[in-house]
């Protein structure tokens, strides 16, 4: 994945598209002390020390990442998306960036508006091709990602809505829970 275009809409929003030649892109502090104390998991996003590995949809040929950080809870937008997950996130520095599946820095992200603690992140998917190529650039399916971050308590990881073939194929509890409740 090489960097597209990069903007910063207001302060507290960045924009980024990637080339997926690999189904995932990392969102990392450059440091080892991310998630300190958690141990890796692993699904549509895993956390390990120092970074995080998202996965998007392999069927995109890019994916188009848009991170917010908000003061608190943000908008709920989940039923926009194929599949949701949220989690805590512990952040060493308050500095952050987007990179690609090479590690290749896409975005900055100076926003941690609280600096260095506890986050909780929201990670949402969905796969914007169906089979359809994005018209006009002939550069293939596009995939989008939306990260949502604000400072709270860390709590464990949830799964809030699990209905694409990404997040079933990362999250098949989610799938088993809704035949054993219907």
């Amino acid at each position: 994945m090489s960097a597209g275009d990069v903007t910063a809409a207001y302060p507290d929003r960045v924009d980024c598209v990637l080339d997926a030649q690999y189904p995932y892109f990392y969102l990392s502090e450059n440091t080892a002390l991310i998630n300190p104390g958690v141990s890796t998991w692993t699904g549509m996003v895993t956390a390990s020390s120092g970074k995080l590995k998202l996965q998007v949809p392999w069927t995109a040929k890019r994916v188009r990442v848009v991170t917010e950080v908000h003061s608190g809870r943000p908008e709920d937008v989940i039923e926009l998306y194929d599949d949701v997950i949220e989690f805590g996130y512990w952040s060493a520095t308050g500095l952050a960036a987007v990179l690609d599946w090479s590690r290749t820095l896409a975005s900055p992200l100076n926003l941690l508006q609280d600096g260095a603690g506890d986050y909780r992140l929201r990670y949402h998917v969905r796969d914007s091709s169906h089979g359809v190529a994005d018209l006009g650039s002939g550069r293939g399916a596009v995939a989008e990602a939306l990260i949502q971050l604000w400072p709270a308590k860390l709590g464990g990881k949830e799964e809030l809505r699990i209905t694409g073939a990404l997040g079933n194929f990362w999250h098949p509890g989610a799938r088993l829970k809704s035949v054993w409740n219907s």
